[in-house]
């Protein structure tokens, strides 16, 4: 005790009050803080999901679980057409429903976009459906009945929609839905591949809820086959890309390393390889070209150098000029808030979805007109993002 009484008889008024301020927000941050960086006790057990949409032959089966009354019971229903296939998704926490259409077709998305007026950013939503939906609701993406209500705007998802979670089906199957409002109103929805994409269609599991182990023996499907190549939403994300430029952005999941810059590869090569690649175990690589754009230290899924803000002006001068951008955004690197580096050269948008759930909104990027803004989903006022700008790492 003595230690003790020594130790606190010696802090000052000043000190004293400087941790009453600072303890509640370390409480704040802490779950978020466990779940990033750490194992959470997983309770989840078996709940409703789907729809699966199977390639079996000259058939389509769409699988799903659904509940009658409390009974929670596989469905299958069989297709020979397309054009028959009706589908909708439940999420029964909020009471959440929408129904769409199969794509008609599934085409390899372009890699270069013209600047639109305006781009809501969001990243790493790892299933978590509730989020998903405050934020497009708040920033009037789409309405209460899931309908794309962002006219000629665009979307840009920053890819980790997979694992921790217990929504992933349902979060990929809106993104799925809205592609095809958004491009009916002369809006885009761009959704580029991040680590966790990668990592489950590698059968890489080890971040995956118990939810999905129970649901795939309920259905009787492998978890295997929800995303490989005879699936739709499997066909789908083999469509994707890993980095974009629209207008003077660029965007990827986790960041451009000056390695990959220097590669020789260009943007176009490193999304044909991507696409090429995945699916494959990374042990299993032996193109070096590919070694490279999955690489857990130096690959576009991976890279965390520019996040943490540990480069030099001359290496972010050196990806951007590689990139044809004035600026890269990134998410994969959690931060407190949507914060900039290297004088704004630099966006980082992977937040806290859960934590800032729980205090009742969520927040993200707008650019618009060329501005950067933070924007949450309670309508508020936007505010500039450069008043949120940490100083450039020095040479």
């Amino acid at each position: 005790m003595t230690f003790y009484y020594q130790h606190y008889s010696v802090c000052q008024p000043s000190q004293i009050m400087l941790l009453k301020t600072l303890l509640p927000a370390l409480f704040l941050l802490l779950p978020g803080l466990l779940l990033a960086n750490g194992p959470v006790e997983d309770h989840s057990k078996a709940d409703s999901d789907g729809p699966l949409v199977l390639y079996r032959g000259n058939y389509i089966l769409v699988k799903a679980l659904e509940y009658r009354d409390t009974i929670l019971v596989p469905t299958t229903v069989k297709y020979q057409s397309r054009a028959d296939v009706r589908l909708q998704c439940y999420v029964p926490k909020e009471e959440d429903r929408f129904s769409f259409r199969l794509h008609d077709t599934l085409a390899i998305e372009p890699e270069v976009y013209a600047a639109p007026d305006k781009m809501l950013v969001l990243s790493d939503i790892e299933g978590d459906f509730e989020a998903f939906k405050m934020m497009l609701i708040g920033a009037r993406v789409i309405d209460k009945k899931f309908r794309w209500t962002y006219g000629n705007g665009h979307l840009v998802l920053l890819g980790d929609f997979f694992d921790r979670g217990l929504q992933v089906t349902e979060c990929l199957w809106l993104i799925y839905k809205l592609e095809t409002e958004a491009a009916a109103a002369g809006g885009k929805v761009h959704f580029i591949l991040g680590n966790h994409e990668v990592l489950n269609l590698q059968g890489d599991l080890q971040y995956m809820r118990q939810k999905y182990v129970e649901n795939a023996k309920l259905m009787q499907e492998d978890y295997l086959h929800w995303y490989d190549n005879n699936s739709e939403l499997g066909r789908w994300l083999r469509t994707k890309n890993a980095v974009e430029r629209i207008g003077d952005y660029v965007f990827c999941h986790a960041g451009i390393s000056p390695e990959l810059a220097t590669s020789g590869l260009s943007l176009h090569d490193v999304n044909q390889i991507s696409r090429r690649y995945l699916g494959k175990p990374y042990q299993h690589l032996s193109n070096s070209n590919a070694q490279l754009v999955f690489d857990m230290k130096y690959g576009i899924f991976w890279y965390r150098g520019a996040a943490k803000n540990q480069l030099s002006e001359s290496d972010i001068s050196l990806v951007l000029q590689y990139a044809g951008a004035k600026r890269m955004v990134v998410g994969h690197t959690l931060q407190n808030d949507i914060i900039s580096f290297y004088d704004g050269r630099v966006i980082c948008v992977d937040l806290y979805h859960e934590e800032n759930v729980r205090q009742g909104f969520v927040k993200t990027l707008l650019i618009e007109d060329g501005i950067c803004f933070t924007v949450d989903s309670r309508g508020g006022d936007k505010s500039s993002l450069f008043a949120i700008m940490v100083s450039k790492k020095a040479e």
